[in-house]
Order: C-alpha cells, then sequence, then structure tokens
C-alpha cells in the first residue's frame, strides 16, 4: 500500500486504458502546453514500424549504437513485466521516481487542458520528456500500434524502419495488406530515410506513398540483404562482412541487416563512426528476453512471445531448424484478435502436451473456446501449478504466446528471463 502511494502516477497510469480511435489530437495539444519538447533538439530520431520484428530490430539498433559510445534514447512496448522496461538510455531503466515525476507533470496538463490521454499516448510523452532532458544523441522510437496514427508519430523521425506487413490489428488498421500497409508507411516524414524488409503487396504499396516524400528509400533482397551459413551471417551492401549473434533464426537475421543498413546510413550520412568491429561485438553479446531464447539446453527449455500467426511460423520455423525430432511440452496464452485457433493447430505437431492458459486480460482467449476447436486430449487447460511442476521437471519444455501471457504467469521467474 505505501508503494502504490508513494507511485501514485504509476498506479494511475496502469489504470488506463488504450484509445479505440487512435489520433494525435490530444498528444499534440498536451505537448503544446509542455512547450512542444519533441520539436527541441533530440538528436537523431529514429522511428520503427512493422508487423513483426520492430522490438528485435529496435534492440539491437540500440545496442551497437550504445557500443560506438552514443547516449541513446530507447521506447519499446509492450513490457514483460515492468512499465520501466518500455523507457531506457544506455540500456538503464527508467527509475520509479522519474517515471511517476515526469508522469505527474503530464497529467497535471492533461487536466489543464481538460484532456484524458490514453495510455499509451501519456507514456509516449514521458519518454519523449525523459529523453529531451537528457540530451541523448540518438533517440528510437518503436511505434505501438500501425503507424500514422500511433503516439510516437508525434516525432519528426529522420530515419523511418518498416520491418514487414502482415495482417494484425485488422480492427484498427484494415483487413487487407494494402490498408495495413498505408497505415505503416505513414511514419515516413518528407525528405527523411525508410529502410525495409517488407515484401509483396505490402512493398509495393510501401514505395508508393514513401516516393511521394522520399527517394531514399532502402529495400532488403535490392540494396542490402544477409546471406546465413549455419551460425555465420554475411552481411551484403555497400560494405560486405561476416558476424554472429546469439539471436535465433533467419527472421532475426532479416532484422538485424535492418539495424546494420540503419548504421551505414548513420555513418554515411550523419557522420557517425559506428565500426564493424563494435557492430559484431554487439551482435554477438545481445540479451533480448523472450525471443527464441533458450533457458537451459539440459533439459531444454524455450521461451519465445510468438504472439501472431506469423511469428508461430518463425518459431516453428526455428524448432524444425534446431530441434527437428523433438517433442516439448507447450505452455502457450494468447489473445483473441491473433488467430489462436490456427496457431495452436500448427504447434500440435510439436507437442507432448499443449497447457493452454486464460489470461486476466479482455482479450484473452480463453481454453473453453479452444476445446471447441479441437478433439485432440493433449490440449488441456494450464494452471499455476502445472507451471511449477513443468519448470522442475526433465522434460522439454517451450513457453510461447503473448507477452501479457509471460508477463502475468512467469513473475517469479524474473532471474532464469534474465529481465
Amino acid at each position: 500500500m505505501a508503494s502504490r502511494l508513494k507511485y501514485k502516477n504509476i498506479e494511475f497510469l496502469k489504470n488506463l486504458g488504450n484509445s479505440d480511435k487512435p489520433s494525435l489530437s490530444n498528444i499534440k495539444k498536451v505537448l503544446e502546453i509542455l512547450n512542444n519538447p519533441h520539436k527541441e533538439d533530440m538528436g537523431i530520431k529514429i522511428a520503427i514500424s512493422g508487423t513483426n520484428g520492430k522490438g528485435s530490430v529496435a534492440k539491437t539498433l540500440s545496442e551497437i549504437l550504445n557500443k560506438s559510445k552514443n547516449n541513446v534514447g530507447l521506447y519499446t512496448s509492450p513490457h514483460i513485466f515492468n512499465i520501466n522496461e518500455r523507457i531506457q538510455i544506455n540500456n538503464k531503466k527508467i527509475s520509479n521516481n522519474q517515471l511517476n515525476k515526469i508522469l505527474g507533470l503530464v497529467i497535471e496538463k492533461q487536466k489543464k487542458a481538460n484532456i484524458q490521454l490514453s495510455y499509451f499516448e501519456l507514456l509516449t510523452i514521458v519518454s519523449i520528456l525523459y529523453f529531451s532532458k537528457a540530451k541523448n544523441n540518438i533517440n528510437i522510437f518503436e511505434v505501438g500500434l500501425g503507424g500514422k496514427y500511433d503516439a510516437t508519430n508525434i516525432v519528426d523521425s529522420q530515419i523511418s524502419i518498416i520491418t514487414n506487413v502482415s495482417k494484425d490489428h485488422t480492427e484498427y488498421l484494415g483487413n487487407t495488406i494494402s490498408k495495413i500497409a498505408q497505415e505503416k508507411v505513414g511514419i515516413v516524414k518528407k525528405g527523411s530515410f525508410l529502410i525495409t524488409s517488407a515484401n509483396g503487396r505490402g512493398l509495393k504499396v510501401i514505395k508508393e506513398y514513401a516516393s511521394k516524400k522520399t527517394n531514399k528509400i532502402f529495400i532488403y533482397n535490392k540494396d542490402f540483404k544477409v546471406l546465413t551459413n549455419n551460425d555465420k551471417h554475411k552481411f551484403i551492401s555497400e560494405k560486405d562482412y561476416f558476424y554472429k549473434t546469439n539471436l535465433i533464426g533467419s527472421h532475426q537475421a532479416k532484422n538485424i541487416s535492418l539495424s546494420i543498413k540503419t548504421c551505414e546510413i548513420l555513418n554515411g550520412y550523419f557522420e557517425k563512426n559506428i565500426s564493424t568491429k563494435n557492430i559484431s561485438r554487439s551482435l554477438m553479446n545481445i540479451n533480448w528476453p523472450g525471443r527464441f531464447q533458450i533457458l537451459c539446453y539440459n533439459p531444454l527449455r524455450i521461451v519465445d512471445v510468438a504472439h501472431n500467426l506469423a511469428s508461430i511460423k518463425n518459431l516453428i520455423d526455428n524448432i524444425r531448424n534446431l530441434y527437428p525430432n523433438k517433442k516439448f511440452n507447450i505452455l502457450v496464452g494468447m489473445l483473441k484478435d491473433k488467430n489462436p485457433v490456427q496457431c495452436i493447430s500448427l504447434l500440435l505437431p510439436f507437442s507432448k502436451k499443449i497447457y493452454f492458459f486464460d489470461l486476466d486480460h479482455k482479450r484473452s482467449f480463453k481454453f473453453s473456446d479452444i476445446i471447441k476447436k479441437f478433439k485432440s486430449k493433449k490440449i488441456v487447460k494450464g494452471n499455476n501449478t502445472d507451471i511449477e511442476i513443468l519448470m522442475k521437471s526433465n522434460d522439454s519444455l517451450l513457453i510461447t504466446g503473448s507477452i501479457y501471457f509471460i508477463g502475468e504467469k512467469f513473475k517469479n521467474y524474473k532471474k532464469k528471463l534474465k529481465i
């Protein structure tokens, strides 16, 4: 209770929801009252959008830039255990005291404007104020949802990255690849740089819309690419070189290529001095919890926040490549708008048993919904006791699904998850 009273603004934030109709109107008004800190000298601003992989790109890029002696602000979402994970400078999370203090200032100003900001809008303004005060020379903003009307798009970024486009959040972004791509390309500013690994229809739409604002567009497999041979990767662009990384999977190699290409642009156009040595060191030692993270090899335990169909397919590709004959006890919880039935269908062949968990979330897909779709006796309702037993067992274990599932059910295992 004492902690809640001390950090009352953080508690206020936790009780907020997000807007059903994203808009930049409210956040713009509150920032004006705060004297527009996002328009001050915030160094180089980088925006990252995409259906999957944007967090990995943000993290790898941040690690490389930190290693190259830049002061780097990193704003990501969602968090696994603590809100503080979302706002970092040079790998250090914002403290509760700082978060609570800045929140208090923003809450006061929104009241003055007779505006109620959403959870994400409020936190985005906190990140802007925190980064601008720190005088970082580079700030990285991961888009929360879509792009065009996302709160982060209030920041005028000089570099935009779009990882990929697939169907997700269709209730907000539209139910076609074209509509979703139009939302994501909305982060591109006039005369800025765009780097993307999108393909197909998504890429066509991105090129069409982005070319109206900039001719500085760099496309994966056209302007740069990566070749993989076992654990060695060759980045091919203006300069070719080999690297290794502890991030697993071909999709991560593609994500990393976006980060490296961004470094090339920073060197070539923004007078940065990011060496290949620092890039290689950063990629070799990066820690990005919950992304095909192997907690233990004997017994094998993997955690991967594969929360939608595209990321579940990447997870399965990794399992096929690394452990083709392995069967897992699978612990999973998912949101109902993430194609959970298709995801479970894909996971079934790799399972000894699937423990499906109900989540304390309004969008949770329930075990009762899953069981209506499957007759398999391998799918059972999961509970906390199952987690305790399986984490102590010698069976191979795969923990996957929504990041909310990991955050809600694995708070007692923070040290093992290295968060």
